[in-house]
Parts: C-alpha cells; structure tokens; sequence
C-alpha cells in the first residue's frame, strides 16, 4: 500500500528535494549518507561534490523598479507568504559571526515593535551597509507588526531606519584614551580604514528594501551630524559600529543629553569586545563613563556574535516621558 504512494512522492519531487529527504531519514536512522548525484558510484579515494541547496523563495525586486517592502506586503496580503516571519533572510550572509549579528538586529527590530518602544531605527557607522540592510529588511513588516499610531517621525506613522556615516572612514585619532588602545597601535584602526560604500550606494542598496520615505542617510562626523536632529526625534534601537572611544561619545552623549534614547530602547555596541575586551578602551570605557554622567539604568542583556554588546534602557537623567 506504501510503495505506489512512495513512487508517487519520488517521481513529484526535485532531485535534490529527494536526496535532502531520503538524508533526513538515514540520518534518523544512524545510517551513512547518501553520495551526490543522488545513485552515484562514489569511487575509492575521491570526494563527491556536494549536493545543491535548498532555499526558500526569494523575495527580489520587480522589472518596474518596486521597492522589497511592497512586494513583500503584496505577497503577504494574497497569502502567498503564510507570515512574516517566513521572509526573514540571510541570503547574503556567509559566515557565522555576521549570521548571530543579523539574527540579533533582526530579533530586536521586532522586540521594539512588539513592546511598543517609540521612536526610529539608528545606526552609527555603516561601512559596507550589512547589518543596514539587515535593519531594512528586518523592518519591512513594521507595517503590519508596529502598533503605535504614530512615532518621532512625525506624520508617517512608522519608523524610519536613521543611518549615520563620514563615509571617509575613521577619523583623525587624537584621544588620548584611543591612541593607547591596542587596535589603533596595531595600525588595524587608523584615519580613513574602514571606508567601503559612498553614500549614494548606500542609498541605492537600502532603497530597494524600503521606499524612500522610510530612510535617512546622514553624511558627515557624528559629532556634526547628531547636532542637526530635531528636538522631538526619539530612538528605540540604536546600533553603535563606530569602533572608537572617541566616537562613542561624539554620537551618544548629545542623544542622552537630549532626552532622544526612548524607555525600553535597545543599545548595540558592534566592537564592544574589540581591543582584547581591555575596559579601559573603546565603547566598553565609553559606556561606562555614559553611565556614571547621565545616571544610566539599563539592563545587561549579553553578548551576540563575537564582539557585540546588547542593553535595553530603562531609565537616565534628563529621560522625557513617553509621547502619547
């Protein structure tokens, strides 16, 4: 009674479809896996190639041009994706430390969303726009998952991803407590490194996750730019790659002076273990002295990856209350 329907099965499925299920089952079963092409004749001494992988659907730009997020949402309404969770990819990333960060970004995007945090989407240092792009696609489904009638970004009722960049690289390096850190006597940090994508590639890339609207670049040195944020602008996440003590400081003491990080907001330091993790550098001294000056409650929540750092904010001098 079972054979018609396993040859059925066999004949309705790919290739590679049937070697990954009939490997699932020997695998169950402590048996030892199957040689690619799927009946091959493995000969004594070589290596058989690996059998072609299986990924989900992709969702990727239209011929006209439509950014992911329409397309994705399109998608979402026909029912042609059973639920956002199933969109999110990693189809760029290659190896595991750049994975843990994605996932990480990812998962605090939709914390954000689902404790109604107010405020936008920052990063701080996008370098080749990988974990910017992580952050676009993560909030594509803020649409549909975001409950707040509106936030800091005025009359659009969403977030808007706020990506901050000199787009020359590091700057000068002239604090004393960066000089004396191990990665820029190293030469690894220097004035300049780091520089990979130009601002209109940015642009372009992040544009076609989002529309537009829902991004802003902000070309120039932190410590300058931050200055030209609105008053009423609030943040939920903040992600920190700047690298340096020095600009640590430069971009997140003017937001905490102003009151800008919201209740319950998530704060990411990138190179948090970077300098050998040595506290006396970098953004672990950086926080630490935020901390004592505006009188900081945040809870610790670990680190991801092999160099980031993940806080959530709870309270600090100066913390306005929550916009209705």
């Amino acid at each position: 009674m079972l054979t018609p329907l396993k040859n059925g099965l066999a004949n309705a499925l790919s290739p590679a479809a049937l070697y990954w299920l009939r490997s699932v089952k020997r695998a169950i079963m402590s048996e030892p896996p199957l040689p690619w092409p799927y009946g091959a004749q493995q000969e004594p001494g070589t290596s058989m190639s690996s059998p072609p992988a299986i990924a989900a659907p992709a969702l990727l730009p239209s011929e006209d041009g439509r950014p992911i997020q329409d397309i994705a949402l399109e998608r979402y309404k026909l029912r042609q994706l059973p639920s956002p969770d199933s969109y999110y990819t990693y189809e760029d990333v290659l190896i595991v430390a750049a994975q843990e960060i994605a996932k990480m970004l990812t998962l605090c995007v939709q914390y954000v969303n689902g404790s109604h945090v107010y405020g936008d989407v920052a990063e701080f240092g996008t370098m080749g726009g990988f974990t910017a792009k992580t952050l676009a696609t993560s909030m594509v489904f803020d649409l549909q998952r975001q409950p707040l009638g509106k936030s800091a970004s005025g009359e659009n009722p969403f977030r808007v991803l706020r990506l901050f960049d000199s787009f020359e690289g590091l700057p000068e390096i002239t604090s004393p407590v960066d000089l004396t850190s191990p990665h820029v006597v190293s030469g690894a940090w220097a004035k300049g490194g780091c520089k990979v994508l130009a601002a209109p590639e940015l642009r372009e890339r992040i544009g076609r996750i989002i529309p537009p609207h829902r991004f802003e670049i902000y070309d120039g040195w932190f410590a300058d730019t931050v200055k030209t944020l609105p008053p009423e602008t609030r943040f939920a996440l903040i992600h920190f790659d700047g690298d340096l003590y020095q600009s640590t400081m430069d971009a997140l003491a003017p937001l905490f002076q102003r009151g800008m990080v919201s209740t319950g907001a998530v704060l990411l330091f990138d190179d948090w273990n970077a300098n050998r993790a040595l506290p006396s550098t970098g953004e672990r001294r950086a926080w630490r002295e935020l901390v004592a000056e505006f009188d900081i409650e945040a809870s610790d929540c670990g680190d991801y990856s092999i160099a980031g750092k993940r806080f959530i904010i709870h309270s600090y001098r100066g913390i306005p209350a929550d916009p209705e």
